[in-house]
């Protein structure tokens, strides 16, 4: 990986205390050498963003110099921020913009997961039995060379039964499964992912107005939330008393919620605002119930409050990059500091401008992922097994139509 540097990088030379620096190691079957002197860099990461990818360019007043850098697309590829590795993947597309005065070179690149996104799941069967999350985000992403690692024992829930959709890419089944274990997932640098909690590690230092604050903006809403969210049980007929009765409606939801008793609140909503949500078929006991209401509120009264900010700088004060899942504290000078979760980071720099981090930050509720049934426990067959019944056979002995 140390090989040699392209004659654009011996020229220029390759400074490690620059630890604001972007460089990309191009790496083409045994050979890999390094390009550094961009004049304008943007790198986008997140939470819920894959690929991570990267827009880099150079410009010069004549054509010549630009004409031996030697990048093509589908290279793989090293990106460096001084001597931190940001991600590992691939040369998207090269654009070059030649003008009688100018000549600009601009690499647009994206992590190794990209196929994930982009591309159909591969399994030998797509029918999975007594396994574990971990264990299928890790045979869907074989094909891609990647290796999806666990912070924390994230993904290590069992999975009785699981089923790949044919036409699924990797990504989507990699979302579901994660949503079965309750975990997130995203990129890591060196071209992997993890599954991993919400907020598994903290910055050193924070973001502080008046201090590496260049700019804010803060949001508060009420778009999209509910004073009341609570889970009932769908069938296909409901209304059971005549319309009109005086207490018809709350004796009604009574009724429909009792099984699960599956209700939750937002205080911050004054008005009347219900959401109701279906208790899904093979929640047996309304356990996935209850946790998708406190869900409903919790996710929607974090994304009601999100932060975007401009921080002067790449790092915190430890010198650690800003990355995403990372809890920051946020102190705007009102008495009341946050701890808040990095979801997004969009890092900038040009020869012009300086080093810019356009972070947006929010309550770390707003990123738990969703619980859900897992769709085999809502046929016939799964639901007679779990309750011991032949499949087609009623609680009664009479035979389902």
């Amino acid at each position: 990986m140390s090989g040699a540097l392209t004659t654009l990088s011996d020229f220029v030379g390759w400074n490690t205390d620059q630890s604001d620096q972007v460089s990309v190691i191009i790496i083409r079957g045994s050979k890999a050498w390094q390009i550094t002197t961009w004049t304008s860099v943007v790198i986008r990461m997140g939470v819920e963003i894959m690929p991570w990818t990267a827009a880099l360019s150079m410009t010069t007043q004549a054509p010549s110099p630009l004409s031996k850098v030697d990048i093509s697309e589908g290279d793989s590829c090293r990106l460096f921020i001084g001597k931190t590795l940001v991600f590992t993947g691939y040369v998207q597309t090269v654009v070059e913009d030649i003008g009688p005065d100018h000549h600009t070179f601009e690499v647009q690149l994206a992590s190794k997961s990209v196929d994930l996104v982009e591309c159909a799941a591969e399994f030998s069967t797509f029918q999975m039995n007594s396994t574990n999350a971990l264990d299928i985000a890790r045979r869907v992403c074989q094909f891609a060379q990647i290796d999806v690692i666990s912070i924390g024992g994230a993904g290590d829930t069992d999975i009785l039964a699981f089923a790949v959709i044919l036409s699924e890419t990797a990504y989507e089944v990699i979302e579901r499964v994660s949503r079965l274990a309750a975990v997130i997932f995203y990129d890591r640098p060196d071209g992997n992912i993890c599954m991993s909690a919400v907020g598994t590690r903290r910055a050193a230092s924070g973001f502080t107005l008046g201090d590496n604050i260049e700019r804010l903006q803060r949001v508060r809403s009420m778009a999209g939330r509910y004073s009341t969210v609570q889970a009932i049980v769908m069938g296909e007929v409901t209304l059971f008393t005549t319309p009109g009765g005086s207490n018809a409606y709350a004796d009604q939801m009574t009724v429909l919620s009792s099984p699960a008793n599956a209700k939750a609140t937002d205080p911050g909503v004054t008005r009347t605002r219900n959401m109701l949500v279906p208790i899904e078929i093979g929640d047996t006991d309304g356990k996935v119930a209850r946790q998708r209401v406190l869900w409903e509120v919790n996710r929607r009264y974090g994304r009601a409050y999100p932060i975007t900010l401009t921080c002067d700088s790449w790092r915190d004060r430890a010198g650690n990059l800003w990355l995403p899942n990372t809890l920051a504290r946020v102190d705007l000078g009102d008495g009341n500091p946050q701890d808040l979760l990095i979801g997004e980071l969009t890092l900038r720099q040009t020869v012009d401008d300086g080093t810019h981090a356009d972070v947006v930050l929010m309550d770390p509720q707003a990123y738990s992922p969703e619980p859900i049934i897992n769709p085999l426990f809502q046929s016939a067959f799964m639901q007679a097994i779990q309750s011991n019944q032949p499949a087609g056979q009623s609680s009664d002995g009479s035979e389902s139509i």
